[in-house]
């Protein structure tokens, strides 16, 4: 009896932490996701932002993701160019250290090759919101070198494209000029 249980216990354990990591994994995604339409959202109800406004959202993310350390997030207003067919960003800012730069022109013309970007009509805009969150797993629950789980440091990233309800998203800069583009 003794040694079934101390064979059983181990093993019961293993079960029960790598079932509480699995649906601890799927709740930090589930946040995360969530976290990313509500970004979209505010910032689709805005005519204008700065750094004030773009500070507090990234408050928010780390308040409705649960995130200890800064989640990244990065905000881009772009718009098409029908005559020249192609996309132009008209402003970008991103905040947090994981996402290393703005988005740029060219990374606009790499995600409409992926066929990442809608169809849009001349000189419309449209908000391109990315996120970017990591998650720790509490506990290991790898068998060494017999199974590999990957659970460990796990790096979700959404995205999330949403027209303004205005016309149009403008950024002021701390000079108090605003970037709007055409409109």
């Amino acid at each position: 009896m003794a040694i079934e249980l101390l064979l059983v216990v181990p093993i019961l354990l293993w079960v029960f932490l790598s079932t509480f990591v699995y649906f601890d994994v799927f709740r930090v995604e589930t946040n995360s996701v969530r976290a990313t339409i509500t970004l979209a959202e505010m910032f689709s109800r805005e005519d204008n932002v700065n750094n004030t406004f773009m500070n507090s959202a990234q408050s928010v993310l780390r308040t409705l993701t649960f995130e200890e350390n800064n989640p990244d997030f990065r905000v881009t207003v772009y718009t098409y160019n029908e005559a020249n067919d192609e996309f132009r960003v008209v402003w970008s800012r991103r905040r947090g250290s994981g996402i290393a730069q703005n988005l740029t022109n060219a990374d606009l013309a790499d995600l409409r090759a992926e066929g990442r970007l809608p169809p849009m009509d001349n000189f419309d805009q449209n908000i391109f919101i990315e996120t970017r969150t990591e998650y720790d797993a509490p506990f290991n629950i790898g068998l060494g070198p017999f199974t590999v789980t990957n659970l460990e440091d796990l790096t979700f990233t959404n995205d999330m494209i949403i027209r303004p309800r205005g016309v149009r998203l403008c950024f002021e800069t701390n000079g108090g000029n605003s970037l709007c583009g055409p409109g």
